[in-house]
């Protein structure tokens, strides 16, 4: 069980997917771009007397280089 936020931040980087430094940036929240590893983390609080809570945290990892050839010229 996780009894502080710490906690399950600890958890959240234990379990996350090891990055290699060489081809990707650190995690961060937001829209992921091209190519990126993702990863999502669904979180349930239950409290006596409280509606079960729940929420979805999506991370991702961006490629250090660009994944997508650039345009052909014409």
């Amino acid at each position: 069980m996780i009894v502080h936020a710490s906690d399950l931040l600890a958890w959240i980087e234990a379990n996350l997917p090891a990055l290699d430094a060489d081809r990707y940036h650190p995690w961060t929240s937001g829209p992921a771009p091209p190519g990126a590893l993702t990863a999502r983390i669904e979180v349930t609080m239950t409290s006596p007397g409280r509606e079960v809570r729940r929420v979805c945290v999506r991370l991702s990892a961006e490629p250090l280089e660009p994944t997508t050839p650039p345009p052909r010229p014409t």
